[in-house]
């Protein structure tokens, strides 16, 4: 591809990065005095913000010498520092020529926020070559183009050409492929009391992507929740293999999932392969937290305010009977366990009760406790509890008359918020608290609050279901991948591999057992006479299977025939065979019948694999046979992968049920099988050039053994082939 950026170094300096950020020196290409000079909302805006770095303007095209006390000079080298950083909003034509000026002056750093490159047309196309080339001779790393670039509230830059106030400064770092959005994501996040540390518009990253932000706020000091919105994922691998590493909350919305159909399959393999489930599998083994909704942003980096729950026992309490059984069912849904705090608790919580006719359990409906003062010792004596990890308290905050003295008023109209995150932060376990009221009244208390409202406990409880999964995948450590299987022959397998390029039909059986995976004895016959013979030389019953190019799914092409017991049989076979072969598509090519022995009865599974543009090689497994695209039981792993990861997969299918023995049916053993997806995994990441793999069936018998009774795979030319980044 002609805008990768090939000189970009895998890795960048903090330091370095730290300048785009919190530059000494800022100059801002365009600026003029003209009224509507849009480099001039720009400078207007780090002002506001209290940039302390200092500010130039840049424009060969005016005589201008001064812009609002911004001095401006007509070329970089004129500037009487090297800044740090230079901004570039200006028509795309013109780009590449002022790069170059910032390239002769020493500025090693740019922010294109202009459009009208490789996003827009073959003209464009052009240009970002040209910045890319200007790029690599002076080594010059940047963000954009087609972005609004950058913000820090700790430096006070502020490079969005949109007019901007201050925003709340806060521990959320947000990297978005949509500068607009972005924006609208930014105003959210004050809204609900949800500061913002950094801000990073990649637009077309040609030269600095969403990894190279994402591993510089992994250490960034200001930053402890870090957010993404993506419409594409170029280097996935790094990204998972940097989230791994980090150790705060990253939290992406993908959007862009629709539109994209599945691609003509070679395979059933190629089918399944929806690059949806790939990125849950990938970001799954991450621990990257994947949101649905963009205000999950929001809800999410809440919980993250929170001390970190470090178990699923939960206590749900409100004031709403009903409300704590609806959340009670929101909590098993999130996978929580309901809390015990223990008789003592509940024997207290009874003698403040005011008629004693509400049962006291997990949920606890408070509605019979009229003492508002004592909801905070409540709620201190739950959350010390060491039977109790977290909890949830819902009420509302609704408009009452003035002056009211009764009990209702004063319990929904009484501020508790600091003895909440006292108990909060004594325990130092979350409580997520939900408040119903009207919105301008609770968008107020939001602000006030030195604690974290939730709008509803559907995204309150999801919210620390998250943070629970995060603490949960972090305490487990990064994964491993199991070490390489002896009983993979990389040798054989990569003599057999290179003298098969193209499609290749059940000739990948050979490559199978070279690696372990065994097949039942056949050969392949080139007419009827042969069919008979070799049938009765393998031992009946046998199966018959077409042998074509043309009929990549054989029993679509009446290429299967099962049960032959006799000589003549298979004789008949191979005529039927071949008369069906040319039904179904005509002149197709046949190159032979192959005669295959009957496997013993059993489970009917499948493996098979792809080389993901963006995550690499990618492995499946689960239900097979025919009807493996309707039922689509089925999982997925990156490559190489764990025994321990594919089982917990496999756990997860229907499949799995059948295995463990359903209806008095005795268990199969199921490590066989496990086995041989590991070696799948292992062959996926050390042969790229295989870039499409389907074992279907996979035949798991009685004893556990396996059988792959077909199989194909695509196979690139050595020269087309390269290797992943696994």
């Amino acid at each position: 591809m002609i805008f990768s950026a090939d000189f970009s170094a895998p890795c960048l300096v903090n330091h370095s990065m730290d300048r785009f950020f919190a530059p000494a020196a800022l100059a801002v290409y365009g600026l003029s005095s003209k009224a509507h000079n849009t480099p001039r909302i720009i400078v207007d805006n780090c002002l506001r913000w209290g940039f302390r770095g200092r500010l130039f303007g840049i424009n060969p095209a005016t005589t201008e010498t001064d812009v609002g006390g911004i001095r401006v000079y007509r070329r970089a080298a004129d500037l009487p520092v090297i800044p740090d950083l230079a901004v570039l909003l200006i028509p795309a034509r013109y780009v590449p020529e002022a790069a170059e000026d910032c390239g002769r002056a020493g500025i090693k750093r740019l922010a294109v926020q202009a459009g009208g490159f490789n996003e827009s047309s073959e003209e464009g196309r052009v240009l970002a070559a040209q910045l890319l080339a200007v790029a690599q001779r002076y080594g010059i790393r940047f963000v954009g183009p087609n972005g609004l670039t950058l913000a820090d509230t700790a430096s006070g830059l502020c490079l969005p050409f949109v007019p901007s106030f201050p925003v709340k400064r806060g521990g959320f770092s947000l990297i978005t492929q949509s500068g607009g959005l972005g924006l609208f994501l930014w105003n959210l996040l004050e809204s609900e009391q949800v500061g913002l540390a950094k801000f990073a518009s990649i637009g077309n990253k040609l030269n600095l992507d969403e990894c190279d932000f994402l591993e510089y706020l992994g250490t960034d000091p200001d930053t402890r929740v870090i957010g993404l919105y993506l419409e594409s994922i170029g280097s996935g691998r790094r990204l998972i293999e940097l989230a791994q590493r980090i150790d705060k909350p990253v939290i992406v919305y993908k959007a862009n999932t629709t539109s994209a159909g599945r691609r003509a399959a070679m395979s059933h393999t190629a089918s399944l392969g929806s690059d949806e489930a790939i990125i849950d599998a990938a970001f799954a083994r991450a621990g990257i937290i994947r949101i649905d909704h963009l205000r999950d942003f929001v809800t999410t980096s809440k919980a993250f305010e929170l001390p970190p729950m470090r178990g699923k026992r939960i206590m749900a309490m409100s004031p709403a009977g009903g409300l704590g059984v609806a959340m009670a069912d929101l909590c098993e849904r999130q996978g929580f366990a309901f809390a015990d705090p223990g008789q003592t608790f509940y024997k207290e919580l009874a003698s403040v009760a005011n008629a004693g006719i509400i049962a006291l359990n997990n949920p606890l409906d408070m509605g019979d406790i009229y003492q508002i003062d004592k909801y905070p010792l409540i709620f201190s004596h739950v959350l010390a509890s060491d039977q109790v990890d977290g909890a949830i308290f819902a009420s509302q905050w609704p408009r009452m008359p003035d002056g009211g003295r009764d009990v209702f008023t004063a319990m929904f109209s009484t501020d508790i918020s600091l003895p909440i995150a006292g108990a909060i932060r004594s325990a130092h376990k979350p409580m997520a608290v939900v408040l119903y009221g009207e919105a301008p009244t609770i968008a107020a208390m939001k602000q006030r609050w030195p604690i974290p409202v939730f709008d509803g406990p559907e995204e309150a409880i999801l919210a620390l279901q998250r943070q629970m999964n995060f603490h949960a995948h972090k305490a487990a450590g990064p994964f491993q991948p199991d070490p390489v299987d002896s009983g993979l022959h990389s040798e054989a397998a990569r003599a057999w591999v290179h003298k098969h390029p193209g499609v290749i039909g059940e000739e990948a059986l050979e490559l199978l057992a070279s690696c372990g995976i065994v097949s039942p004895a056949s050969a392949i016959v080139r007419n009827a006479e042969e069919a008979g013979t070799i049938a009765a030389r393998i031992g009946f019953p046998v199966v018959l299977k077409v042998v074509s190019p043309d009929a990549v799914h054989k029993t679509e092409a009446g290429g299967v025939l099962i049960g032959i017991s006799s000589r003549e049989e298979a004789v008949q076979g191979f005529a039927r065979i071949r008369d069906n072969l040319e039904r179904y598509r005509p002149g197709a090519r046949l190159d032979g019948v192959r005669v295959t022995a009957m496997a013993p009865d059993g489970h009917d599974l499948f493996i098979g694999g792809i080389q993901d543009p963006a995550f690499g090689p990618v492995v499946f497994f689960g239900s097979g046979g025919v009807h493996i695209e309707v039922f689509q039981d089925v999982e997925r792993v990156l490559c190489p992968s764990s025994l321990a990861e594919i089982r917990g997969k496999l756990e997860r299918l229907k499949i799995w049920r059948i295995l463990a023995g359903l209806r008095g049916r005795p268990p199969v053993d199921p490590e066989p099988f496990i086995r041989s997806i590991g070696t799948i995994a292992r062959l996926l990441a050390d042969f790229p050039e295989i870039v499409e793999l389907d074992i279907n069936p996979v035949r798991v018998l009685a004893n556990g053994d396996v059988l792959a009774l077909d199989a194909r795979m695509r196979i690139a030319p050595p020269d087309i082939g390269e290797p992943s980044d696994a």
